[in-house]
């Protein structure tokens, strides 16, 4: 069977090389530098559930999953990275996120760097938590 050793960033495709590259186009972004991120107008406006039992509507959360007991830590930060991830209009997050639970949730949500990036340079009091969690 024909290698590739020589040429890496070619494909062997039924024992001939492709003259596709491996290697993606020089105008490439990753799928998280293009996702339009939703940010809030005014972490005053986050006016989200604090407790209970919440169900996410189906926009945002299409797991199966979608029930969150905001008295479980884990669910709770499971519900925050899906609505500030999924959140289509400024009104998905000040009707789901509280700007109180997202202030003490933010140094330990596992956001992609894009989001996280995004939402500390329009709140600067977020990337304060940060520093202040270290």
């Amino acid at each position: 069977m024909p290698s590739c050793s020589a040429q890496p960033d070619r494909m062997l495709v039924m024992g001939r090389r492709s003259e596709t590259s491996l290697r993606p186009p020089t105008d490439y972004r990753s799928y998280g530098d293009r996702k339009p991120y939703v940010v809030a107008e005014s972490l005053a406006a986050l006016g989200g559930p604090t407790g209970g039992v919440v169900s996410l509507p189906r926009h945002l959360d299409w797991s199966g999953h979608a029930e969150y007991d905001l008295s479980r830590p884990g669910r709770l930060a499971s519900m925050y990275k899906v609505v500030l991830a999924e959140a289509g209009t400024v009104g998905d997050l000040n009707r789901w996120l509280n700007a109180d639970l997202l202030l003490q949730l933010w140094p330990s949500l596992w956001l992609p760097p894009q989001l996280r990036r995004r939402w500390e340079e329009t709140f600067p009091e977020l990337a304060a938590t940060q520093v202040d969690a270290a």
